[in-house]
């Protein structure tokens, strides 16, 4: 458990590490900055797809090829503990922005010890079930015992790893279109073929060499999506409803003309922003209520990077999205802040 919690408190503090290095040299960047990265996108794809073929039982993963990602959480104990608090914490960073948002933002505002406090302390607060576990052992009396179930239950969690890179794929092409998806789809066949190469390359070394240059073709993917998608141009802001994109200037236009205005900031691969736009933002009752009163709606796409959305991020104390704010009608009205988790009731009661 020590070593699971040190895995996650090491990235946490190693991600403090980045943004605070990034800051330092002008960048600005916010809590899930790692998932604006069209090669990092492809790289979590690839993760997912491999082990959640190792699952399966489609890929035996551990030999000197194909253990490649895999390996980091498989092989001695304490690595695999180690390394599987390090993916924990890669993965689920983004969806945990809603639940630490305020003290993100707080954080990278402050100095560097006690950003890197701050960071470490949310690491050990991630890890602490397990931690409960080591010190509580009669809590574990009350998990099923060993037997052939988990070899059932190992391939149906597959199926949540395949759902994760489709998920994943998608967010791909709204940062890079169909051309990144084709490229990523292209390299995850090229890597099921190197697997199959290798696993029948026991007696013919051509055909070892021959999986190894298909290997290297697959990772390659990833790489050019960023060499590619810089020139391509970008996806345009998607729109909810009759939204209109978010620029400081259209901002300040509706300030000056003293219209009610309310402000989305969401992304892609966040699921949090996904799921209020699904229950309650996409809503007729909502968006009629929004024709009714008048009301300007402006979203912010933050799935790549825009220091336009980072800089509004900033000035509420936020390092990562959603943020959902409202001006009430008037030139000198102070904005709300709305929950990062929406319902319907608590929506139409702020913008009344």
């Amino acid at each position: 458990s020590w070593i699971y919690a040190a895995g996650v408190i090491t990235t946490f503090v190693l991600v403090a590490g980045v943004m605070l290095l990034l800051r330092a040299g002008g960048e600005a960047v916010g809590w899930g900055f790692q998932l604006q990265e069209p090669a990092f996108i492809g790289c979590l794809i690839y993760v997912f797809f491999v082990v959640g073929l190792s699952f399966s039982g489609v890929l035996h993963i551990g030999g000197s090829l194909m253990g490649i990602g895999q390996r980091l959480v498989a092989g001695s104990p304490a690595r695999a503990t180690f390394f599987t608090g390090v993916l924990a914490v890669v993965v689920a960073s983004p969806c945990s922005a809603p639940f630490m948002g305020v003290a993100l933002g707080y954080t990278v505002t402050q100095s560097a010890s006690i950003a890197l406090l701050v960071f470490a302390v949310l690491g050990l607060g991630m890890a602490l079930p397990f931690i409960l576990l080591a010190y509580w052992p009669q809590m574990l009396h009350r998990l099923p015992a060993p037997g052939p179930w988990m070899d059932r239950l190992r391939q149906f969690l597959a199926f949540p790893l395949y759902a994760t890179a489709v998920w994943l794929l998608w967010v791909l092409g709204q940062q890079g279109g169909e051309l990144a998806m084709v490229a990523i789809l292209s390299g995850l066949i090229l890597l099921v073929m190197a697997g199959w190469l290798w696993r029948d390359a026991s007696v013919r070394i051509y055909e070892k060499v021959l999986a190894v240059l298909v290997l290297a073709v697959a990772l390659s993917a990833p790489y050019f999506l960023t060499v590619d998608l810089a020139k391509l141009p970008q996806s345009s802001p998607f729109q909810i409803g009759d939204a209109e994109p978010y620029s400081s200037a259209r901002l300040d236009a509706l300030r000056a003309e003293g219209k009610p205005i309310l402000i989305n900031m969401t992304a892609s691969w966040c699921l949090t922003c996904l799921v209020n736009e699904k229950m309650v933002l996409n809503r007729h009752k909502f968006k009629k209520h929004l024709h009714r009163k008048n009301i300007a709606y402006l979203v912010g796409d933050w799935t790549n990077r825009d220091p336009a959305i980072t800089q509004f991020l900033q000035q509420y104390k936020r390092s990562g999205v959603p943020l959902y704010v409202y001006y009430p009608a008037g030139i000198d009205s102070k904005p709300v802040v709305l929950p990062q988790v929406l319902t319907e009731s608590a929506v139409l009661e702020a913008l009344r």
